[in-house]
Parts: C-alpha cells; sequence; structure tokens
C-alpha cells in the first residue's frame, strides 16, 4: 500500500502548490507620503522656502486616497496603479507624483505614493504683444481650497477684442470622487456668460459609465474679417443645455470602447449693432439634438519631462482612437430637420522611449442644408534629447478646409494661432494651415530652488484663404519655468516676420507670453 500511497501524495502536494501559484496577488498597506513645496532639506536653505511652505495649503493624504482607483486587499492590478498615477497628475496643486509598487511579499504588494506640492496660491500675469497688438490680463488663482481639492480663479484681461472679469471655481468631487465641476461667471466690455459643468469621465478602463451635463449662457459682440480688417460687427447670443451618458461595452488595460447617447439644445442668434445695422450677420440658429455614438479608445501611454513643462511630467496617449457621432434635430416650429454627423480618429507611433509623433483627423457636418462642413488636422512630433542640458524638438501641423460653413466660422493664421510675428486676425479663411518647429534648450535644474531656465529657436509658417503664399518667421527665445507653479511659464520671444501682412511690414516684432506658443 505504500508503494501507491507515495505518488497520490506527491500528487497532492503538487497540485496543491500550482493552486497556490495561481492565486493573484493582492494589495498590502498604502503608504502615502504627500511632501510640501519644500521638503525638510530644501526648506532648511533659506526661510523664504519656510516661508513659501507655510502660505500654502499642505496636500491631505486623506484627499489623495479618495482618487485611488484601489485600495488595500483588492487583487493587486498594475493598470490601475498607473492610471491613479496619470489621474493624480492632473491636480495643479501636485507638482510631481510618483504610484510605485513593492516587491510581492507574503502575497501581497505594497503601495507607496509620493507626492510633491506646488504652490497654491499662484499670481499670475500675461503682458503680451503676440502678433504686434498689447494685451494684458492678470489672475490669481487659490488651488486646494481649504484641503477639498478645489479651486477658485479671478481673472482680469484686457484683450484684443475686449475686456473681461471672470470668477471661476472648479471642485474634483462635487458628488464624491471623479465628479467633477466647473462654473464660471465673466463680466465683460460687451457682454457675459454664465456657464455651469458638471462631468463624471471615464477616468479607468474600469469605469462603467460616464456621464456629464452643460449648460452655458453667453453675450457679446463678435467680428468677422476680411484682409485684417472688420468686415461685420454684430450681436450673438448662445444659449446651450446638453447631457450625454456612456455605456461601456469592452475594457480592458490596452482599449476601451462605448455607446454614447444624449441631447444637444443650442440657440445662436444674431442681432446688429446700432452703428453697423448694414452689416451682413449670420442667419440665427436653432437645433434640438438627439444623439448617439460609439468610441474606441486605445491606452498607450509615455511620459515624459522636458517636452513643454520643464520639470514637471507630461502624459501622452499614442493608443488609436475612433469616435463616430450621429445626432437628429427633428423639424419643430417651422425648423427644417437637420442632421447632424461628426468623426475623428487619430493614433500615436514611437520611434523610441523618447520619441514619438501622433496624430488626428476630425471632420462634421450637417445635412441637407447649411452644411457648415469642417475637416481639421492636428499632428505633432517631439524628440526628446538626453544631454548635458535636457532639450526637445518639438513640431506641430495644423491644417482647416471648411465648405458651406457659417458666417461666424472663419480660421485665422496670426499672432494667437502660431505665427508668431504677424498681427491677430492678419489672415483668415474658410481654409488655413500653420506649421511650427521649435527647438528647446533646458538648463535641467532650478536655480536658487525658484526659477528653471531655458531657451529656444523656432521657425512659424502658415497661411489662411488659401495654402499658397505661405508667411514665414523665425526667431529665438527665452523661457523661465518658475519653479513649484504648476505649468508656469515665462516665455519672451524674438520673431522675424519674413513677409508682410495687410496691418504689418517686414521686421522683427517681440512678444512676452506665459504659455507655450504651441
Amino acid at each position: 500500500m505504500l508503494h501507491r500511497a507515495v505518488p497520490l501524495l506527491l500528487l497532492i502536494t503538487l497540485a496543491s502548490g500550482s493552486a497556490g501559484a495561481e492565486q493573484p496577488l493582492r494589495l498590502g498597506r498604502i503608504i502615502i507620503d504627500a511632501v510640501p513645496v519644500y521638503s525638510d532639506a530644501e526648506a532648511g536653505k533659506g526661510r523664504i522656502y519656510s516661508l513659501l511652505n507655510l502660505l500654502h495649503v499642505q496636500t491631505r493624504a486623506s484627499l489623495l486616497r479618495r482618487f485611488l482607483l484601489f485600495h488595500e486587499g483588492d487583487a493587486f492590478d498594475p493598470a490601475l496603479l498607473a492610471e491613479s498615477e496619470r489621474n493624480l497628475r492632473l491636480f495643479d496643486f501636485l507638482e510631481s507624483v510618483s504610484v510605485t509598487a513593492s516587491a510581492p511579499h507574503d502575497g501581497v504588494v505594497d503601495v507607496s505614493i509620493v507626492t510633491h506640492d506646488a504652490l497654491t496660491t499662484v499670481p499670475n500675469a500675461d503682458f503680451s504683444n503676440e502678433g504686434g497688438i498689447a494685451t494684458y490680463s492678470a489672475d490669481v488663482t487659490q488651488l486646494d481650497l481649504f484641503g477639498s481639492g478645489a479651486a477658485v480663479n479671478v481673472h482680469s484681461e484686457h484683450g484684443v477684442e475686449r475686456n473681461v472679469a471672470a470668477v471661476e471655481v472648479i471642485h474634483p468631487a462635487i458628488f464624491g470622487p471623479h465628479w467633477r465641476l466647473d462654473t464660471l461667471y465673466s463680466k465683460n466690455s460687451d457682454g457675459d456668460e454664465e456657464r455651469i459643468a458638471v462631468d463624471r469621465p471615464m477616468d479607468s478602463y474600469t469605469a462603467p459609465w460616464s456621464a456629464g451635463v452643460l449648460a452655458d449662457h453667453l453675450l457679446r459682440n463678435e467680428r468677422i474679417f476680411e484682409q485684417g480688417s472688420v468686415a461685420a460687427h454684430f450681436r450673438h447670443e448662445h444659449r446651450q443645455l446638453s447631457l450625454f451618458r456612456s455605456l461601456l461595452l469592452h475594457a480592458d488595460p490596452s482599449r476601451s470602447s462605448s455607446f454614447i447617447g444624449g441631447i444637444d439644445l443650442s440657440d445662436d442668434v444674431f442681432a446688429p449693432l446700432p452703428d453697423r445695422a448694414r452689416d451682413v450677420i449670420p442667419p440665427s440658429r436653432h437645433f434640438r439634438f438627439l444623439e448617439g455614438g460609439y468610441e474606441w479608445t486605445g491606452l498607450r501611454y509615455r511620459k515624459l519631462n522636458y517636452i513643454d513643462r520643464d520639470l514637471r511630467d507630461q502624459d501622452f496617449n499614442l493608443g488609436r482612437f475612433t469616435t463616430l457621432r450621429m445626432a437628429v434635430s427633428p423639424p419643430l416650429r417651422g425648423r427644417p430637420l437637420t442632421v447632424r454627423l461628426r468623426a475623428a480618429a487619430g493614433a500615436g507611433h514611437a520611434f523610441s522611449e523618447r520619441s514619438f509623433v501622433i496624430g488626428q483627423i476630425s471632420a462634421s457636418t450637417r445635412a441637407p442644408h447649411d452644411r457648415n462642413t469642417i475637416l481639421s488636422f492636428d499632428g505633432r512630433s517631439v524628440i526628446r534629447i538626453d544631454a548635458h542640458f535636457p532639450m526637445a524638438f518639438v513640431t506641430r501641423a495644423r491644417v482647416d478646409a471648411g465648405w458651406q460653413l457659417d458666417r461666424d466660422v472663419q480660421f485665422p493664421a496670426d499672432g494667437q494661432s502660431g505665427l508668431r510675428a504677424y498681427p491677430d486676425f492678419a489672415f483668415e479663411g474658410s481654409r488655413r494651415i500653420i506649421l511650427n518647429a521649435e527647438h528647446r534648450i533646458f538648463l535641467g535644474h532650478e536655480l536658487f530652488q525658484l526659477v528653471g531656465p531655458g531657451a529656444a529657436v523656432f521657425v512659424d509658417s502658415g497661411q489662411a484663404g488659401t495654402f499658397r503664399g505661405m508667411k514665414s518667421d523665425a526667431g529665438a527665445g527665452l523661457r523661465f519655468g518658475i519653479a513649484r507653479l504648476n505649468a508656469a511659464l515665462v516665455r519672451i520671444d524674438w520673431a522675424y516676420a519674413f513677409n508682410s501682412s495687410p496691418h504689418s511690414r517686414r521686421g522683427a516684432v517681440w512678444s512676452i507670453s506665459t504659455t507655450q506658443a504651441f
């Protein structure tokens, strides 16, 4: 009997060992280390750093824990750790985020979450003569208000078309984690705007649905340009109420697909201004769309720094995506039946861990009348170069073409859209092409823990109304990343225009701005 029992015991032992090996790892301890703006070692280098720590709102570990997509005792899923890191990196009050797993032990994996705070009181000023027209703005943002993650922004602007005074409130968890509120009130020199939006995005491949609602009212004076001059000036009132809900069809860590349904109610009413009564203005538009569609999204991320934001990591999704939507507005109160079609697709390709190209194409049209057909392409390439001074060579191509456009729809090629040496609204039309190339050089570390300097050389080229007779400029500039202020940047450019425009001649233009040109 013994010679029969030995093989049986061996089989039982092997089976039990195999079953134990197949048991999934589970999450053990989740350790959160929320580091202030300046660590103890950094703060010890001067009183100013300790003072800045005192002036900012320290991120609470409990707040970060609310936005994690996993909990202690859950099955270990590396994709959820990566998604949580990307989601936390979207918070402006965090300078950096790291979510890492320990080596397995006793059937569990511990997770370490380390965040570094950014300053939560953020003053900002933008003095710019982009395209040769002087504008300025100033605002103050309070991030992580009372430790809730909410933000309040007070904004004042003297712009090309109007003066603006606005207050915006953003809350990342108004009804619970991942329910985002964005509400805006703006009192402008030519009207006002009230907007409120609440949405629950598909922030994880495990999320079964997403939803959102938007209500917007906008009143302002609009202008239509021809050859750089105002051809029509009129009053525009826009009202919109839209709701959507998506239902997940399939998802895994590399892709997801979903069905989307919703309604979109919009009214655009145009009226002449007393001093421009003879201007030809657009006809009013009223739509009551019932919409359905399909989305397919691939998830293939690259995380890189020293691209747009100095030390701060950026996430680039190189996965393929496709969006198809169809909406019908029935004939009501004398309004004709209208069908709206919208589609978009895109993909990226990585040449290496630090170089890639990414692009997308989109199209929209209406039928059978007032088609407002628009076809657009936007592409970007990035080559990140490791050297003593980190460098990035970045290009952008933007092409827009329209047919039977609404009268108030134009595509400008100017200082605001990427031609840095040309006046705003210098060129406009039913089509546009903008090409940019910029080589960026970064110091690679902060000076006095306060600023990260850099430099750039660039070339811009573009045209609107036709794809012939391209207008070009070239130049160089300085970049100053403001340390511990999320995405803060001071950009000073000197650009030389090689061509004239309706309101400018060949020559040099200085510009100062607080955002990248593209």
